[in-house]
């Protein structure tokens, strides 16, 4: 039997817009750089599930199908380091709209995920709801329009999108460090945590790691318990649609597996340039149609203390996952599985991972943390500073 493959994260101006009314609409919440919404297996209560373009399955987390008494079959997925399950059920709903009865459901662990996110995820869903509907991602609205397949808005820059493994690919450029050009193409993946992630074959090829300026590393997992190391750099633009973006902070893979291994495409567009816009995703027609949002001229913020966080086992304790070398943070003597208690005076229970990460992306401002080392604690000041610039 054919395994199933894990899949996970020339433009046009168009002026004219559709009027037809949606099927229905979906609201979400932002989890950090992640589009959380509601759904429903089997008329269970509504579970929190990431919305991933870059998903080709539709997968629950084990502790789930556990709690809803659901069973299945072991199977085996290409690519995968982890234990699945094709699990039997009957309908699924998102928002109490019935999608097609009878798509495929999997299931694997979500826990090495969950700590890293910092919450607990009930499920993934993307290409289930994609392939049937086009949808509009609202971010003003933090809304999701389901349109009829051809349907929905179609105003904005016009990008049309080709597949690979079933996730949307567009062509883009960019202009690395030292002025090379380089076209590529590149998934369009709102479950991906990134602005611009090169895949590890395209990195090899062309030597992007040291032509992306001053760098730093850390290990980075997916959806895979296998953690690899990543790089972050920056380039001088990149380019896709009518859209271009300066000075941009982007990531480089070295991953041997997954998606990010890939040699068909050159690398990742995740949701920290999505988030800049509203957007159209029509699988029929296969375009995306983008729209400036209210938070467009946001600026891309980098770690700026040298450490990074995730929670402990129990999904409560705050640790320190990292120490960069040459940082803020390991020239004060933050160490590996630190653990975190207070960040500016606020305790764990007050600020969730997210709102940790983005405090320590604040370039020239300081920091204090209250950690745990040894059995003792101790106060830290951290004066932030840029790790690529």
């Amino acid at each position: 039997m054919k395994k199933p493959v894990l899949l996970f994260a020339i433009s046009l101006f168009v002026t004219s817009s559709f009027a037809q009314k949606p099927i229905t609409f979906i609201p979400f919440e932002l989890f950090g750089d992640h589009i959380i919404i509601k759904v429903s297996i089997d008329d269970s209560e509504p579970l929190d599930f990431i919305f991933d373009t870059g998903a080709g399955l539709t997968v629950l987390d084990e502790d789930i199908i556990k709690k809803l008494g659901l069973s299945g079959q072991k199977i085996e997925i290409e690519d995968s380091d982890m234990d699945w399950q094709l699990i039997k059920h009957n309908k699924m709903e998102i928002n109490n709209f019935l999608m097609e009865r009878n798509i495929k459901v999997y299931s694997t662990d979500f826990d090495h995920l969950e700590i890293s996110l910092g919450m607990d995820i009930d499920g993934i869903v993307g290409n289930d709801l994609l392939k049937h509907h086009a949808i509009y991602t609202d971010f003003d609205r933090m809304q999701i329009d389901i349109y009829k397949l051809g349907q929905g808005p179609k105003n904005g820059d016009a990008i049309p999108f080709t597949f690979d493994t079933s996730i949307p690919v567009v062509k883009g450029n960019v202009v690395l460090n030292n002025g090379e050009p380089h076209d590529g193409t590149f998934y369009f993946m709102t479950g991906a945590g990134t602005t611009l992630d090169f895949n590890a074959p395209y990195a090899e090829e062309w030597d992007i790691i040291h032509k992306t300026g001053k760098h730093y590393s850390y290990l980075a997992k997916g959806l895979s318990k296998v953690e690899t190391p990543h790089y972050e750099g920056h380039v001088i633009s990149f380019s896709f649609g009518n859209q271009t973006i300066e000075d941009l902070p982007i990531g480089i893979s070295t991953a041997t597996g997954g998606i990010q291994a890939s040699k068909n495409v050159s690398g990742i567009i995740g949701s920290q340039i999505i988030r800049m816009y509203n957007f159209t995703i029509d699988y029929k027609a296969k375009m995306i149609y983008l729209v400036k949002d209210e938070v467009y001229d946001a600026n891309f913020n980098t770690n700026c203390s040298g450490f990074d966080v995730q929670l402990a086992k129990d999904k409560e304790t705050v640790l320190i996952h990292e120490v960069f070398e040459n940082s803020p943070a390991s020239e004060a003597g933050i160490k590996i599985n630190d653990e975190l208690l207070k960040i500016n005076g606020r305790t764990m229970a007050e600020v969730n991972l997210p709102n940790i990460k983005k405090l320590l992306k604040q370039e020239g401002e300081k920091v204090d943390l209250m950690i745990k080392q040894d059995g003792e604690e101790k106060l830290v000041t951290l004066e932030l500073r840029s790790l690529i610039d």
